[in-house]
């Protein structure tokens, strides 16, 4: 009597553990799946073309930040609201909220994980 309480509570307790590390497993290769392509955009050599929109512009730390960040190849999804450090040629009181803008961006400074990237360039989208 006494060896069936104990299968039964082991495998009980063994099927919450499998239980639990298959969640997390799966919970982590979705985080990542999703963010591969931005990794390998923006890994690739030369520049990246994009475009946004401007949603607000903080003079005293000298970035803009956009909404709506996609490349800009047809059918690219939105990466979100992301922090850009323009070059120095931009004069940002040019920059106003709701203005469509494209960016010429240099890959090793599109930093995915916090959302920043420096614009060798930024045009007003026509």
């Amino acid at each position: 009597m006494f060896k069936s309480k104990n299968t039964l509570l082991f495998g009980s307790v063994g099927l919450i553990v499998l239980a639990i590390t298959v969640t997390t497993i799966l919970d982590r290769t979705k985080q990542t799946s999703g963010g591969e392509d931005v990794r390998t955009r923006a890994s690739a050599t030369g520049t990246l073309n994009m475009k946004a929109i401007v949603s607000s512009v903080d003079e005293t730390k000298g970035v803009v930040i956009v909404d709506n960040l996609q490349f800009q190849s047809e059918g690219s999804k939105s990466l979100g609201t992301w922090t850009v450090t323009p070059p120095a040629t931009v004069n940002l009181t040019s920059l106003y909220p709701g203005a469509t803008i494209t960016l010429i961006v240099n890959p090793a400074t599109f930093l995915a994980s916090s959302k920043t990237l420096t614009a060798t360039e930024i045009k007003m989208a026509r």
